[in-house]
Order: structure tokens, then sequence, then C-alpha cells
């Protein structure tokens, strides 16, 4: 049932869909019952388009997330970047710490969400998502630096709910974005 909440044009459809067969109902026989179910469903679609937006389901939390995290990269806010860091992780927040001064960016953009898996069912809730993103800025790396060179990756997070509710990331992995197409499931 979470599709319904995020996808308002589903909505809109049903809604309108109810109110044409309701509108030649009531067109065809008069019937003043039929003119308030107009009103009804004109008014259930409303309501049902007020919840879609106030609904937050775990694939737009995710997504908003992800957002954050490629702001808070681009900015170069090492700071809000650890904060996206799974709180039973500490390995990862290491290896974060360590890597994210040899980096300036300038762009984190991104381009395309592939999949968002949420497994529900695991205490507590666990996602898996792949995306690509362009990041662009300097890169240090074994006493060599790049700069401004726009870098296309594929990435793909293992994400973990913490239990503020927040989604954090538990482990990733990154690639080349050709990377995609050879990976089997």
């Amino acid at each position: 049932m979470t599709w319904l909440f995020e996808q308002p044009l589903a909505i809109v459809i049903l809604g309108v869909a109810a109110i044409l067969v309701l509108g030649a109902a009531w067109s065809a026989t008069g019937r003043r019952e039929l003119a308030w179910a107009i009103g009804v469903a004109i008014l259930l679609m409303a309501g049902g388009l007020v919840l879609e937006r106030l609904v937050v389901t775990d694939r737009e939390a995710i997504q908003q997330t992800l957002l954050a995290i490629a702001r808070d990269v681009e900015s170069n806010n090492h700071t809000a970047v650890l904060r996206h860091v799974y709180s039973g992780a500490p390995s990862l927040k290491q290896k974060a710490q360590a890597e994210l001064p040899n980096y300036r960016f300038t762009e984190c953009r991104i381009t395309k969400i592939h999949e968002v898996q949420v497994n529900s069912a695991a205490q507590p809730r666990t996602a898996a998502v792949e995306f690509n993103v362009l990041a662009s800025g300097s890169f240090k790396e074994g006493g060599f630096e790049v700069t401004d060179t726009a870098v296309p990756r594929w990435i793909r997070l293992h994400l973990v709910r913490e239990a503020d509710g927040r989604w954090a990331v538990e482990d990733y992995e990154h690639a080349p974005p050709q990377q995609m197409l050879f990976e089997s499931k």
C-alpha cells in the first residue's frame, strides 16, 4: 500500500475515474445521490492527495537522506557527512574521517537512483540503494592530486534505520558507472 503514498498520480487517476463514472451515471439518471457521490469523490481525492504529502515512506525518507548526503559532501561539511554514518559502524566512521580530508568537492550531484530496496522485516530496518553520482573537485591520493575533475561513480549504500528514525550508512561500495551493467543479482 506504500506505493499509493509515493504516487500522487495514481490518486488523481483513481479519483478522476470515479468522478467520471459517477458523473456519467448522474447525467443518465439525474439522481441527487449520485451528485452527492461526486462531491464525496472529489473530497476523497483531495484528502488522498493531502495524506500522500503528509506520509513519508521509507523510500521517500531514503531519497531525502541521499540528497542531504550529496549536499553535505558538496559543501565539504565533514562533520555533517559523518553524521550520516550509522552509529553501529565505528570502523566506517574512522575510514571516512581519514579519507574526507583528501577530497575538496565543488559539485556532488546524484544523477540517477536505480534501486531502493527496503527490508522492513529486519530489526532495525535496512535498505540497499544503488545510484549514480557525478562529483567534481580536487582529489588527493598516494601523493598525487587531481583538480577540476568530474568523476562519475556508481554507488551502492547499505543503510540502517537508526532508533531516532534517520537512515544512516552502514557500508558502501563504489565503482565506475559501467560496474552496474556487469552486476549480477
